[in-house]
């Protein structure tokens, strides 16, 4: 009996959410898109932490390229802003119940070599992090650019629909916003199956906070509930629906 292969494709985002990970982790194969333009107010180069008092305080690498310009052509500015968020990151947690230093070091570890190496190139520099997230969990993806099998030009959801095919997907599985943007209707016309991966955000005790504040970053989870705990949300079986 044939295995299915299943395949994930999202851009890259700096300080991921963890139903994120849970895709990287559970997908076969999970397809970097770097062949579509970066979302100026979007999720690739920015996400929130939580300081006291409930004020969230979003964090954003420095882009000096164009918003049009595509993933794999997107420019950072220098590197200053890596010292910086890890210090806006130990400051806002370093009293929390998990707080642990040396997860931040080393979930940035190697991200500067790759900078000055590919001229300050978005894309390696943003893999390299979330690379060494996963390995935080203990986990190593199977991962591989979209540059590699996008040979086209075609919409959004007609891209991914050439890239999974190239990619020799039975599977794709996509994150809710999907539903939008006319992921079913594209995939009817071929044997890949569409699934939609579904992520109740877990709700839990935020530390100096009266209130709830979903979908923070995933140090957040870490440094509140710990390791252990947030690895097993990350490991359990993902949860997938039809439509």
């Amino acid at each position: 009996m044939k295995v299915q292969r299943t395949v994930v494709i999202s851009q890259p985002r700096y300080l991921p959410i963890v139903s994120y990970l849970q895709r990287l982790y559970n997908a076969d194969l999970f397809i970097f898109l770097d062949t579509v333009q970066r979302q100026g107010r979007g999720w690739e180069n920015r996400n929130k932490i939580l300081l006291n008092g409930g004020r969230q305080k979003w964090l954003t690498i420095p882009i000096s390229s164009s918003s049009r310009e595509a993933i794999d052509k997107t420019v950072i500015a220098g590197t200053e802003w890596i010292e910086h968020h890890k210090n806006a990151i130990k400051c806002a947690y370093h009293d929390h119940p998990y707080f642990n230093e040396s997860l931040i070091d080393a979930s940035y570890d190697g991200v500067q070599d790759e900078l000055l190496e590919n001229k300050f190139n978005y894309r390696p520099a943003l893999v390299r992090m979330l690379t060494n997230i996963c390995a935080i969990f203990e986990f190593s993806p199977q991962t591989a650019m979209a540059s590699e099998y996008d040979d086209g030009d075609f919409g959004c959801s007609d891209r991914l629909l050439n890239i999974s095919r190239n990619a020799k997907a039975d599977i794709y599985v996509s994150g809710a916003n999907g539903r939008s943007y006319g992921v079913q209707e594209s995939f009817a016309k071929s044997e890949i199956l569409v699934k939609f991966h579904n992520f109740p955000q877990p709700t839990y005790t935020q530390f100096n906070s009266s209130m709830s504040y979903p979908c923070l970053c995933f140090w957040d989870v870490i440094f509140n509930v710990g390791l252990d705990e947030t690895s097993y949300l990350i490991k359990e079986k993902w949860s997938l629906s039809d439509s």
